[in-house]
């Protein structure tokens, strides 16, 4: 397997990169808009099956894309970062939650059945140890990564989904959207301690990579957020219900994570109807993050209420050439100068990196002449 030695990192580099993040997150004048491109094997060797069965598949892997990733563009914004991953149900199976593999081996796990047959069992629920279930195995595979990467590659945590995801998958879709007109009081308990097991996962995953300084933040972005905003949640639910629903659901519990470890980012791939209300958490999040597909149609939006107040990470953006300039042109066009919006691509090494980077750049330094600056 790759080692560091084998890349050839340049820490000043990686440090100039990682000022450029923090520039940016505190609303100061940059060059150029970030381009965050990632580049991995055409062929990957291991299905993502393998991949989460096998913690050394895993991470040999992620260190190919890592020297793909820092070789293949010499000039740009990537940051060097490692997702150690055993899927989005890892809170789930620690609350006995049983997982199952459907029949394409590059798909994810997913729970087999719900564990609570009522929301009220919430009541009696037990809080599980920060390392049941998926959880150990995931947190000796962030010691593993951290180890790894020496200091130079930053690690993220573990995906853990989100309270309502999560409650959803002890609940049942079904059984979640019940309780919260059923038994309102009863989900509000569950999801409380959901996220304390949350909290205590994640100071346990910290431990295990080294300090929150070797974190890219605390949730399973592999972009890396500046220091004191490290807090990220996650919240797929948030597309399917009212703003008065995430704000009695979602915001409290979130809130847990972003006042302990900083307004980082929140994560929905879309649509985004509760949109007004990410931004009243306590602290608020800086970034965030949405797939391009889900939420490309919430943009105007998005530019009305988050003016100087967050920057949108888009996901899962088009990465072949022509697709990728018009359509970081088109947000240029759409945004500036109010709302900053980050692309982020995974090409192979088959699709010229360098080139696509270097095209995007130019709408990058663009976009960044067109801004006005400042963050709230």
């Amino acid at each position: 397997m790759l080692s560091v030695k084998d890349i050839g990192f340049d820490t000043d580099e990686i440090e100039h990169r990682k000022q450029l993040v923090r520039d940016l997150w505190a609303g100061k004048p940059v060059d150029h808009i970030p381009v965050m491109i990632t580049v991995t094997d055409p062929q990957p060797k291991y299905s993502i099956r393998e991949q989460f069965q096998d913690g050394d598949k895993q991470l040999e892997a992620a260190m190919s894309t890592v020297a793909h990733s820092w070789q293949s563009i010499r000039d740009c914004d990537y940051i060097p970062a490692m997702r150690p991953d055993v899927g989005c149900s890892g809170l789930a199976t620690a609350f006995g939650a049983e997982l199952f593999w459907g029949d394409n081996p590059e798909q994810t796990c997913g729970v087999k059945e719900p564990v609570l047959k009522d929301v009220a069992e919430a009541f009696d629920l037990v809080i599980p140890a920060a390392d049941g279930g998926q959880l150990a195995e995931g947190t000796e595979r962030i010691r593993r990564f951290a180890e790894a990467g020496h200091g130079m590659i930053s690690i993220s945590l573990l995906d853990m989904a989100g309270g309502l995801n999560v409650a959803s998958d002890l609940l049942g879709g079904e059984g979640l959207y019940l309780a919260m007109y059923e038994n309102p009081e009863a989900l509000e308990c569950l999801l409380g301690k959901i996220q304390e097991l949350f909290l205590a996962a994640i100071a346990l995953q910290i431990e295990a990579a080294g300090g929150q300084d070797a974190i890219t933040a605390t949730d399973f972005p592999d972009t890396w957020f500046p220091e004191g905003r490290k807090g990220h949640v996650s919240d797929d639910i948030s597309a399917n219900i009212s703003p008065q629903m995430y704000e009695r659901f979602s915001l409290p519990y979130h809130n847990m994570v972003f006042g302990k470890y900083g307004g980082g980012g929140l994560h929905n791939c879309g649509p985004n109807p509760c949109l007004e209300y990410y931004l009243k958490h306590n602290p608020a999040p800086r970034a965030i993050d949405l797939t391009y597909e889900n939420s490309r149609n919430d943009l105007p939006t998005i530019k009305k209420v988050c003016r100087k107040k967050a920057i949108i990470y888009l996901i899962e953006f088009p990465a072949q050439l022509q697709q990728a300039l018009a359509a970081f042109g088109e947000i240029m066009e759409l945004m500036t100068p109010d709302v900053v919006v980050i692309p982020v691509l995974t090409v192979t090494t088959e699709d010229d990196p360098a080139e696509l980077y270097h095209r995007m750049r130019q709408i990058a330094q663009e976009y960044a002449k067109r801004m006005d600056w400042g963050m709230q």
